[in-house]
């Protein structure tokens, strides 16, 4: 069941997004996935029964967990921020990331849930590239502060989930279908540490072009498992 509720949204963004691969840059296609994406969850939680808790200001889930990117959304951000930042933000930028990726580096799994820094582009508790966050953070949301709290002050816990499923199911499935298109066209879809995969990206411009050659976009950075759930729904897009 929940897996067909994911391919409602799964099959058409796949579709969509298969189009504009074909006619657009893989940077376009992806900015236009974000506005079909954004706009699914709001129709979403527009017509939700319960209302998010998430507001400005609220930054629970931007310390509580590595945010995990795909390669096409790690360039979308690398754009962004040197597009856009002055040169000191973009110094300012570069290194809490730097310092952020430094103290994950050889820790264990357990140790790395327990770590509890603000995400390096977590600015006054404000998302510094909101318009280019990953699908991760667009599809994160609950309606009880409570537990996120908890959840944060205490990581090696376990406290109830308060997503709405129709949102969850919206949010999934639609990512599911673009990283599909993505991967149909022979590139590398796995969701990687976006910290350390941004921070090779700025040291190593041959990032991006053995994203294009099919090749693993990053040697440095380490990618989390396949996500078999939104994976299936993926496929069967």
């Amino acid at each position: 069941m929940s897996e067909e509720r994911m391919l409602e949204h799964a099959r058409p963004e796949f579709a969509q997004a298969w189009q504009d691969l074909q006619s657009n840059t893989v940077r376009e296609a992806v900015v236009r996935f974000y506005a079909r994406h954004d706009a699914r969850v709001n129709t979403a939680i527009q017509a939700a029964p319960q209302a998010l808790a998430c507001d400005k200001g609220c930054s629970h889930c931007c310390r509580q967990f590595d945010v995990v990117a795909l390669p096409v959304e790690v360039f979308e951000i690398h754009a962004h921020v040197f597009r856009h930042f002055k040169p000191d933000q973009l110094r300012d930028t570069i290194q809490r990331v730097i310092k952020y990726v430094a103290k994950r580096k050889g820790v264990s799994e357990e140790t790395r849930l327990s770590l509890r820094d603000a995400c390096p582009f977590l600015v006054d508790n404000s998302c510094s590239i909101y318009p280019v966050r990953p699908s991760v953070c667009r599809n994160y949301h609950a309606t009880d502060k409570t537990n996120c709290e908890k959840s944060l002050n205490e990581p090696l816990s376990t406290w109830p989930t308060t997503y709405i499923d129709d949102v969850f199911f919206t949010a999934m499935g639609s990512s599911a279908g673009f990283r599909n298109a993505v991967a149909e066209m022979g590139l590398d879809t796995k969701e990687y540490h976006l910290s350390a995969a941004f921070l090779e990206t700025v040291q190593n411009p041959n990032c991006v072009k053995r994203f294009k050659s099919g090749k693993n976009a990053f040697v440095k950075a380490t990618h989390t498992q396949f996500n078999q759930s939104s994976g299936g729904a993926s496929r069967a897009a």
